[in-house]
């Protein structure tokens, strides 16, 4: 693959780095009595009355949860007519509920996160101000990234990176860069810090030099033992960019989908896994309000706002957010509902590939959305989205 290629194959990730999901429909589950993972009994309309919120994502009857089959297997049909999907995991009260897989993989196979890496990288510098090793939202990042002061950047404070209002632009090009670290540290602002939101993949990568700068860890390492390690995500895939030596912080995360229904369960129960407070609360909280009309701390707000040029007029419930990657990989959040739909695209990588980018080693979605520079007819389209979030309403019981 030439350098021209790699770059056009990348353009859009550039430009946004988000996404939809889709797939190839094969193995389902909608998790029946009979084959669910924790016992249940026949009168459902009982069994309601007394299941317990768990985090052990045990299979589970839906219909113990008060949850109709048929409704389930609504949500997985319309989000597989996005015929990329490669798995789709749907959870509630902590049990999952239903699961389907493209043909071809099982729950064994990694996905990957594209932007979604984001929420993940954003909830460490949640645990770095609960720790001490940074002093807030509000403290100015150029106490840590001491290049900028005395620059225009000056003022930009650890919230506004946070919240992609630090002036960087949306189009910019760190995904084709050496060292992505010290280029997002260099990029020129587009526009004064605070004045408007811009989605820009260069903001996100300087949640890396203020995580290693402030806690002394690199943020791979950090990202393991604050999190990955507490909820036993043992099998994990974390990209660096070419230079092998800096994560990489606005994408690229290889998990199971069971691992990323953990984390995404981890938001639900406001920053908490197995009554341990992994994340603070008041973080939780933080990263899920409108520090601009439809996003949050490096989390999706999927409100009217977010919806603004959709054709769709299926209404929503109120209170769900996501993460979203680009080629549609997906965490959708319900907390009011106890909900947590994860959702991943075909991918294409070899674990002993490694995981340092590069113009042959990168997370290759391309192939089962049709979008890879040599993909011939029509790039996959993804399901409506809002009509999506409008059959969750179904999973609140």
């Amino acid at each position: 693959m030439t350098n021209f290629d790699y770059v056009t194959l990348l353009v859009a990730f550039f430009l946004c780095g988000c996404g939809g999901g889709g797939a190839g429909q094969s193995s389902t589950t909608v998790i029946s009595s009979s084959s669910a993972n924790a016992s249940s009994s026949s009168n459902s309309s009982q069994t309601t009355e007394t299941i317990v919120s768990t985090w052990s994502l045990d299979a589970r009857d839906p219909e113990d949860l008060g949850v109709a089959k048929e409704d389930v297997s609504a949500i997985l049909d319309h989000i597989f007519q996005d015929a990329a999907t490669q798995s789709v995991l749907i959870s509630k009260k902590g049990y999952v509920i239903g699961e389907r897989y493209a043909d071809g993989y099982d729950h064994t196979d990694l996905g990957t996160s594209w932007s979604v890496a984001k929420s993940f990288y954003g909830a460490l510098i949640g645990i770095a101000i609960e720790q001490g090793w940074i002093d807030s939202t509000s403290q100015r990042a150029s106490e840590i990234i001491t290049e900028w002061q005395g620059t225009d950047k000056s003022e930009i404070t650890i919230g506004q990176i946070l919240s992609m209002r630090s002036g960087y632009s949306l189009n910019d090009d760190i995904f084709s860069q050496r060292d992505q670290s010290q280029y997002a540290i260099d990029s020129p602002l587009a526009r004064n810090p605070d004045a408007v939101w811009s989605y820009s993949n260069e903001n996100s990568q300087l949640m890396e030099p203020l995580i290693r700068r402030a806690t002394g860890t690199d943020a791979h390492s950090y990202l393991v033992e604050q999190l990955l390690d507490p909820m036993n995500i043992q099998k994990r895939g974390l990209w660096l960019d070419p230079t092998g030596q800096h994560p990489l912080t606005y994408c690229c995360i290889d998990l199971l989908p069971h691992d990323f229904l953990k984390f995404g369960l981890l938001f639900s129960r406001g920053g908490k896994w197995n009554d341990e407070q992994l994340v603070p609360e008041d973080f939780v909280l933080a990263s899920k309000e409108p520090h601009t009309s439809f996003y949050g701390y490096q989390w999706w707000l999927l409100n009217e706002s977010f919806f603004t040029n959709s054709n769709s007029s299926n209404s929503i419930p109120s209170g769900i957010y996501a993460a979203l990657g680009y080629n549609g990989q997906k965490i959708y959040i319900w907390p009011g509902a106890d909900v947590v739909v994860v959702v991943l695209t075909q991918y294409e990588h070899f674990e002993n590939q490694g995981y340092v980018l590069s113009l042959q080693n990168y997370p290759s979605t391309c192939r089962g959305r049709n979008s890879c520079p040599d993909s011939l007819g029509e790039e996959v389209a993804t399901f409506d989205e809002r009509a999506l979030l409008s059959l969750f309403r179904t999973l609140d019981s």
